[in-house]
């Protein structure tokens, strides 16, 4: 029989499986914008939406708010790095179109 924090552990780990893939999946979007050196007409707003959601989550995820949530604040803490590039790369490819 499996023990409530194994299946606990085990649902975890798939989860952030699932989560590393979701963070990842702009990616071609953004090989497209290196390539063309520009964001063409893609906004900011998802992945700034995204690097907030990671944000709360690693907060929430610290032993001090929520004690056991270390999956929780791992994988949000590598979203945040990951956002974080997206966004990098997507203001350095912006024009300022005031």
């Amino acid at each position: 029989m499996v023990t409530a924090d194994a299946a606990r552990n085990i649902v975890g780990i798939i989860g952030n499986v699932i989560s590393f893939g979701l963070f990842l999946s702009p990616t071609p979007t953004f090989c497209r914008i290196c390539k063309a050196k520009d964001v063409e007409e893609f906004k900011p707003d998802p992945y700034l939406a995204t690097l907030l959601n990671c944000m709360l989550w690693v907060f929430y995820g610290l032993p001090i708010v929520h004690p056991n949530s270390i999956l929780v604040a791992t994988i949000n803490g590598i979203g945040l790095v990951i956002e974080g590039a997206y966004l990098i790369i997507f203001f350095i490819y912006s024009t300022n179109n005031n």
